[in-house]
Parts: C-alpha cells; sequence; structure tokens
C-alpha cells in the first residue's frame, strides 16, 4: 500500500514544482554599436601627378677650336666650375707668333698709308700750281684708298690671329659641372676637327619634362592656357621624388609644347625648379604634382569606404537609426580622408567605426560622442 502511496505523492510534488515555473521567453540581443561622424565638408588642394625625368637646364660640348698639342688640364673630374675658369690650355707659342707676324704686317701697311697719304697732300697742292698732272693727282688717290684697304686687312688679319690665340685658353662658358676629359696632356687636338675635351652641365636651375593627359588638360584650356604666357595659367608645381619625398622648392611650367602628340594624345611640358644647394640631379625621375582647389569638398574617412561588386559605398545610420549604403564615387586621397565627387550629402551620419556589425536594414545603437564618453 506505502509503495503505491508513494509514487502519487512524489508526481503531486514534481507537478506543483514545474507547473508554477515561468514560461521560457526569447531575449533579442541588443542592437549593434556603432560610431558615426558626419563628412567634413571644406575647400581643400588636392594635387594631380605626372611622371617626369628630370633633365639638364643645359648643357655644353667643350670642344678645341684651334690645333695644338694640349698643354695643361686645370680642373678634376666631375668638378663643379664657374663661368670664365680655366679649363684647358692648348700649346700657345705658334699662335702667339702669328700675333706678332700680324702686327708686324699691320705696321707696315699703316707706313705704306701714311707715305700715300703725305704724297697725295703733296700732289693736291702741286696740281693748284699746275706743277703736276691731273694723272699724277688721280694716281696717288689710288695709292691712298690701297693702302688704306692693306690696312684694313692687315688689321683684320691680326683680329682674327689674336682670337686664335684666345681660343688656346679654353674656359667654361657658363657655371656648371664638368664631366671626365676625354683626352690627357700631350695630345694632339683640333687637327681637321673640333675636337671634344668635355661636356659642362648646368645643374642649377634643371628642368622637369612631363606629359599632360588630355583628362588633366583640358581644364587648363578652358581657363585660357594658351592666352597667357607659360607659368601663368597653371599655378606653381610640386616634385615628388622616386622614394615618395617631397622636393622642398616649388617649381614653374615656363614650356608647353604647341600641339598635342597624335601617337600618345599627350602634350609635352617643362617645368623648372631653381635647384638651390643642387639636391636635384639630371636623369632622375620624378612626379610634377599641380594643384587644383576643390571648394566645399565633402570628405570622409577613408577606412569608412568600402566595396563590393557594385563598387564603393559606406555605411549611414538614417534618423530612426536604421543602416543604409550610400553608393559613392571616390576622388583623391586628402591625408586620411577621401573626398566624395558624388553620392553623399554633408549632414548624413557615416558610420566609421563598428562597421563590421553594421548592415544595411538593421537597427543600431549610435555610440555617444568620445569627449562626451570622456566626461562621464
Amino acid at each position: 500500500m506505502m509503495n503505491r502511496i508513494l509514487p502519487a505523492g512524489l508526481a503531486c510534488t514534481l507537478l506543483l514544482t514545474f507547473g508554477c515555473a515561468k514560461k521560457n521567453e526569447f531575449q533579442a540581443p541588443p542592437a549593434p554599436e556603432v560610431t558615426v561622424q558626419h563628412p567634413e565638408q571644406k575647400d581643400v588642394t588636392i594635387y594631380a601627378g605626372f611622371p617626369g625625368r628630370l633633365v639638364a637646364s643645359d648643357d655644353v660640348e667643350i670642344r678645341a677650336r684651334v690645333k695644338g698639342f694640349l698643354k695643361t688640364i686645370d680642373f678634376e673630374d666631375g668638378q663643379r666650375v664657374q663661368k670664365g675658369d680655366l679649363l684647358f690650355t692648348i700649346e700657345p707659342e705658334e699662335y702667339q707668333a702669328a700675333v706678332k707676324s700680324a702686327e708686324a704686317r699691320l705696321a707696315q701697311a699703316q707706313a705704306t698709308r701714311k707715305l700715300a697719304d703725305a704724297t697725295l697732300k703733296k700732289n693736291q697742292k702741286a696740281w693748284e700750281t699746275k706743277a703736276v698732272s691731273e694723272l699724277d693727282v688721280l694716281s696717288a688717290e689710288a695709292e691712298m684708298e690701297s693702302s688704306e684697304a692693306s690696312v684694313m686687312e692687315t688689321q683684320a688679319a691680326l683680329d682674327n690671329a689674336r682670337l686664335d690665340l684666345s681660343y688656346t685658353e679654353i674656359r667654361a662658358p657658363m657655371a656648371g659641372r664638368l664631366s671626365r676629359r676625354t683626352l690627357s696632356i700631350g695630345n694632339l687636338v683640333g687637327d681637321g676637327t673640333s675636337t671634344l675635351l668635355t661636356t659642362l652641365v648646368v645643374e642649377a636651375p634643371i628642368d622637369v619634362f612631363f606629359n599632360l593627359d588630355e583628362r588633366a588638360l583640358l581644364p587648363f584650356l578652358q581657363g585660357g592656357i594658351r592666352n597667357t604666357k607659360p607659368g601663368k595659367a597653371i599655378p606653381p608645381v610640386k616634385l615628388e621624388l622616386a622614394d615618395g619625398s617631397m622636393h622642398d622648392e616649388e617649381g614653374e611650367v615656363n614650356y608647353i609644347d604647341p600641339e598635342i602628340d597624335p601617337d600618345t594624345g599627350t602634350l609635352r611640358a617643362r617645368a623648372v625648379f631653381a635647384n638651390e644647394g643642387v639636391k636635384l640631379l639630371p636623369g632622375l625621375y620624378g612626379k610634377i604634382l599641380i594643384p587644383e582647389n576643390v571648394k566645399d569638398a565633402i570628405m570622409v574617412p577613408d577606412l569608412a569606404i568600402q566595396r563590393d561588386m557594385s563598387g564603393a559605398y559606406v555605411l549611414v545610420v538614417t534618423a530612426e537609426n536604421k543602416v543604409e549604403s550610400r553608393y559613392i564615387k571616390r576622388g583623391v586621397l586628402v591625408g586620411s580622408n577621401r573626398i566624395v565627387e558624388e553620392g553623399l550629402a554633408a549632414d548624413e551620419r557615416v558610420i566609421v567605426e563598428g562597421t563590421q556589425r553594421a548592415r544595411p536594414g538593421i537597427e543600431v545603437r549610435v555610440a555617444a560622442p568620445k569627449q562626451e564618453k570622456e566626461n562621464h
């Protein structure tokens, strides 16, 4: 009997225990928290980059202009020189002798002219009294003219001899850096040709040649680049070097080709930099950066921009705290921010943190700004 009562009592106890428990209800997880900010809107300067190569603004082949044996070399290979510095000397003795010979011939011609002048004056005076014939006067005049021509001829020969003598000293025509010499002392130079001795390269200022594509060129054409002097329509430019560093001088675009290259569709241009301190060398590669001022540019952190098969987009939070996507047209990077050219309004709230927890259509909680958190 007791065995049958105990299970019944246990059943009642269990029924009372579990029958009075609360019904199990599903608790929805809290909405994900995100951090938002409005796009930054302000005037910014952006730069369009064009690859280019640095070229010496000038270079000169130093050549022997007279024949002779090389007597001295007055520089070291690679040396920087100033205008007028002595570079080479060709043995001058032959040309010094030629100058003396020309001076002697000039003196002789001047003496002959002096005699012819005295003879002419004498015959002209005698002709007044008919002491000489008219033919004698005419002959004296012809002799005078011939002697004057002889003086002019010998003077020109002397000038030429002095010029040849001056060519025996070869000097730097401008400041720059010399390449290595091509000949050593004792070699015969100028034997039928103007022998190349070395090359002088002007390092400062220095030129950068680059090409403008049609898309970049059109705004400048519309701005009247062809109606102004070079350098006036295009603002000062910057130079980015191959390692990404920026040259510390601004340059000026001082030349643009008159027509577009039909093969490349580009317009060749040249920018010049002062190159003080000779920090730039011919042959280096660089990138010319042309500035453009953008008014009221809309910018968002570049990390907030995502991509899918349809393109670039950002996630925004509506007034109802719902997530929506905005497909945008990306512009250039300005620091850590990216300019948004199309697709986003300045008053929208862009998700900048928590994008991995947000997706279009869900509700989110907007985190308090960092300053408010710090105050609490």
